[in-house]
């Protein structure tokens, strides 16, 4: 029944029957780095290369029950890109057959893809125990491929239920990253400045305060452990963002380039027609992204994700300017997200790596549409965003400062655009010049706002904490808040998307690299002027869209 139903689903394609494997035959334990242990089995391998012709596909029949292995990696090496699915059905009822597609980019060398199945996630694909029937490969390029796909194993790895945020911390810094949010960047604390702690408090006039040692001179303190990072939504954090012009426009969505925009509201009050956003977190209404591979060591992170559409978590309204419908599932998008967080000298160092592999039409003439690199966004009560704009750069006693103290109101109405900052590095600071600092060499523009109609540090107007879906549904393993005014969690929040703008290209990878400091500004850029003259983040991967 299983080999009839494979030959319907593969009409038109080979199929490649080697050696299947026995599932129960042992092999090296494998680790994460961070304690974790696994151990992965094969049920597939094969000592033969083949060739496959421009568009040509083959299908390579597993039939293995991998019943509680979720976790699978292949060997391969390819020329060309390939796009790949998974065929796999339910264990409980065979009729259930899900096709998880994926993408293997080409690569002079052997390489192992690892891949956890989609049954991770409230809105993943496979909430069952599985028979994986087949792996299906297609040549995207227009040359021959040549491919030597020698072994599949599964493990019985899984993406933490409840530990989601994982962590690493080093010199006086504590990092999170959340895998319930596609592995953003969702934690940022400075354990200790030079012994002291840094303190979220409410101040004697009634403000909600972040700095070091705060609580000596404050009427109430809420925490000495104090999260950085505004992670109200899935669509806060640190994290990539992407975007390409297609679908439409903002009045109409034409189902151009192969797409379908919906309707949003993030932006503007009035709504518009959303284009294409891959977004590391989730999409607008929370459902999230699919995790594809992590690790975590004593020092650093790695996550690989597949991004949700941001516009695609919502039905468009009848009317412009009514109410929109949530869209349980959303959309997953064709593209991998990378990120690497590296702490170093005090600092945290993220390498950050986007390939899209939809195969959308006509994409060498879409228009240009900037780039979040990153999206940042960070707790309200670091109020003052500060880049510098002299002629003289990083001459340190020359603090020409663009300072923009208290940034109030919504996106679309108070938006500060910077377009000179030759020092190529934004901060957010308290009064004392305290705060988080992003250096990112070549953005054009920085763009910097605050969410809430009221942006004030009044507590009254920052008690949403309790609301947020990420001290509720999505709290998992994170420190819950400590009140109702706990700013990681309120709506209000200080936000800086360093921009470019681009076209974007199916199949080419983009990449490039920031430093966070949380420390005071003049030794902020003190040590971003350090980076700057070793002379190694350069971010030449920003242009590989040109």
């Amino acid at each position: 029944m299983k080999r009839k139903i494979l030959s319907l689903m593969l009409a038109c394609t080979m199929v490649f029957s080697v050696c299947a494997c026995d599932a129960s035959s042992d092999s090296t334990p494998e680790s994460s780095g961070n304690g974790e242990t696994y151990q992965f089995v094969s049920v597939f391998s094969n000592s033969e290369e083949i060739m496959l012709a421009s568009g040509a596909s083959e299908s390579f029949l597993i039939d293995k029950d991998i019943s509680g292995k979720e976790y699978v990696k292949l060997t391969i090496k390819t020329n060309a890109n390939l796009l790949g699915e998974f065929i796999y059905s339910n264990v409980n009822n065979p009729s259930q057959i899900v096709k998880e597609e994926f993408f293997i980019e080409h690569s002079s060398k052997t390489v192992e893809f690892k891949q956890f199945l989609d049954a991770f996630r409230d809105n993943g694909v496979g909430l069952f125990d599985k028979h994986l029937i087949s792996i299906t490969l297609k040549n995207l390029d227009s040359h021959t491929a040549e491919v030597n796909f020698s072994d599949v194993s599964v493990s019985d790895r899984e993406v933490p239920a409840f530990e989601k945020e994982i962590y690493i911390e080093k010199d006086n810094l504590k990092v999170g990253a959340d895998l319930a949010m596609g592995g953003t960047l969702s934690y940022l604390e400075k354990t200790s400045w030079e012994g002291l702690t840094i303190d979220e408090v409410i101040d004697y006039n009634n403000n909600i305060y972040i700095g070091v040692n705060a609580k000596e001179n404050a009427d109430v303190e809420l925490s000495s452990s104090v999260n950085l990072i505004n992670i109200c939504d899935a669509g806060r954090e640190f994290q990539q963002s992407y975007y390409a012009d297609i679908g439409g426009s903002m009045e109409e969505a034409t189902g151009a380039n192969g797409y379908d925009r919906r309707w949003s509201y993030t932006a503007t009050r009035e709504g518009y027609y959303w284009p294409y956003n891959p977004v590391q977190g989730g999409d607008e209404v929370c459902n999230l992204s699919q995790i594809i591979d992590y690790e975590v060591s004593d020092n650093s992170i790695y996550v690989k994700v597949r991004a949700m559409d941001w516009g695609n978590g919502s039905a468009r309204p009848e009317h412009k300017g009514d109410d929109y419908e949530e869209v349980k599932f959303g959309r997953t998008t064709k593209s991998y997200i990378e990120n690497w967080y590296t702490i170093k000298d005090g600092m945290l160092y993220v390498d950050n790596r986007f390939i899209d592999w939809n195969g959308f039409t006509d994409m060498e003439n879409i228009p240009l549409h900037t780039l979040e690199i990153p999206a940042a966004y960070v707790v309200h009560p670091l109020s003052t965003y500060v880049c510098y704009t002299g002629n003289d750069p990083w001459n340190l006693e020359d603090t020409s400062y663009d300072r923009q103290p208290k940034l109030l109101g919504w996106w679309d109405e108070n938006a500060h655009v910077n377009n000179h900052h030759p020092e190529d590095w934004f901060a957010w600071v308290n009064d004392d010049d305290f705060g988080v600092g992003v250096y990112v060499p070549g953005a054009a523009s920085y763009v910097s706002g605050r969410n809430d109609v009221e942006s004030s540090f009044f507590v009254h107007n920052n008690q949403t904490a309790y609301e947020s879906k990420m001290a509720t549904d999505y709290l998992f393993n994170k420190k819950a808040p400590t009140s109702q005014y706990t700013s990681c969690y309120v709506g209000n929040t200080s936000y800086t998307a360093p921009v470019v703008a681009v076209r974007m290209k199916e199949y080419v990878p983009l990449s490039y690299t920031y430093v966070v400091a949380v420390n005071y500004l003049d030794i902020m850029r003190k040590d971003f002027k350090s980076i700057y003259e070793k002379g190694e983040m350069t971010n030449q991967g920003l242009k590989a869209w040109d």
